[in-house]
């Protein structure tokens, strides 16, 4: 097999912006096995003899009494407890307890003295089988990562996602105003997180997505009839809709005299309107509605996004510049000024190929790694503890 390198697997270091953080507690778990022991290379377990979470039974090597294996029960109904060492799924025999899941969510439920025993579990089920699936397809492409990828790379891969895990907590730390460390692991315990599990999960991730992305084959080229084709059947996506950008000046009855002041003014805006002085200044000097403090602007409108049809139809009438005649309400007079009318518009093939290209790239990059997913998991073996449970 050809030696893969970090930068085959994970083609581009990105940005981790500190949302990962929402990411990470959903994935990690308290108590549950890590996927990186003391030796920081991936290596081939050996199979387990039992059901045992790896957090709660110390063994010395592969040799250890199986006496002093602790053998735990798989949830198969909804009768069993759910505690942290509970079976959930097995994937190629390998066991998935409760804490792999949501080990601190786990602790969250256990304490809060508002609910019952039996609320407890129904939660906890309903979190588990939420989160099951997503987590049993990661274990599936962990398990094809650690045959198919050297353990020297493998090594490697770990070592070059450090600085990027870095960049996480460093925007953590910041959107938290912390300054270390242990100021986080501080804050994180009490939420049953660490740093350390974190990283973890941070991995556990970035590997999964740069193993698949690898073994997914994406086409090198996109043909122009493909593009072409993907235009015509995409036009709205490039037709940009009708618009304007508007402007008022509202003056009211109420605090100028009454309709007779309030007209009096109005007819000093449209004489100075006639004088070519700007709707803008006037709108500041003149006008009582809010819009005055941004010079009368009311931002962009399309078609129908006015309760006011009648006004819409005149104001998509006028071509950029164009104003309305003076609108008499019942407490109020108003008018109108059209800035800029743009119409409808299809962007050209030529200005929008590279992104089409873009596009047609990355929608067969995702088909190409769900259909490598589906052929993995085809591939294992998976049995969870909701496999008696009728389908919804």
């Amino acid at each position: 097999m050809a030696r893969t390198s970090s930068s085959q697997l994970f083609p581009a270091q990105r940005r981790y912006a500190p949302w990962l953080l929402a990411i990470v507690v959903l994935l990690s778990g308290c108590q549950g096995k890590s996927l990186i022991d003391d030796n920081p290379v991936f290596a081939e377990a050996p199979p387990r003899r039992s059901l045992t979470n790896k957090s709660t039974v110390a063994l010395s090597d592969d040799t250890e009494d199986e006496s002093r294996i602790q053998t735990v029960s798989f949830a198969g109904s909804s009768e069993s407890k759910i505690v942290g060492n509970t079976v959930v799924a097995e994937v190629n025999g390998r066991p998935i307890f409760v804490d792999d899941l949501i080990g601190s969510l786990r602790l969250a439920i256990e304490a809060e003295e508002s609910l019952s025993d039996e609320q407890r579990q129904q939660i906890l089920q309903k979190q588990i089988k939420g989160r099951l699936d997503n987590y049993i397809e990661q274990e599936i492409v962990v398990q094809a990562l650690k045959q198919k990828i050297p353990e020297d790379r493998q090594q490697v891969i770990e070592e070059s996602l450090e600085k990027p895990f870095g960049e996480v907590i460093a925007n953590i730390k910041k959107d938290r105003k912390l300054t270390t460390d242990e100021e986080l692991n501080q804050v994180l315990s009490a939420e049953g997180l660490s740093v350390d599990l974190l990283r973890e999960s941070f991995f556990r991730i970035q590997m999964v997505n740069g193993y698949l992305s690898t073994l997914a084959e994406s086409p090198d080229t996109i043909s122009r009839v493909e593009m072409l084709a993907y235009y015509d059947g995409h036009n709205d996506d490039f037709t940009t809709k009708e618009r304007i950008r508007w402007q008022e000046l509202v003056v009211l009855f109420a605090g100028n005299g009454g309709r007779e002041g309030a007209e009096d003014r109005m007819t000093e805006v449209v004489k100075q309107l006639q004088e070519d002085v700007g709707f803008a200044e006037l709108a500041i000097k003149y006008s009582d509605a809010l819009s005055a403090e941004k010079r009368g602007d009311m931002g962009w409108l399309t078609r129908g996004s006015l309760a006011d049809n009648a006004l819409e139809q005149q104001l998509f009438s006028l071509p950029s510049g164009g104003m309305t005649k003076v609108h008499v309400r019942d407490d109020r007079f108003e008018v109108y000024r059209v800035v800029d009318h743009q119409p409808a518009r299809t962007t050209p093939f030529q200005e929008v190929q590279k992104e089409i290209e873009q596009r047609i790239r990355a929608e067969k990059s995702r088909a190409a790694r769900q259909k490598t997913m589906q052929d993995l998991r085809a591939g294992a073996s998976v049995v969870t503890m909701f496999d008696d449970q009728p389908k919804s």
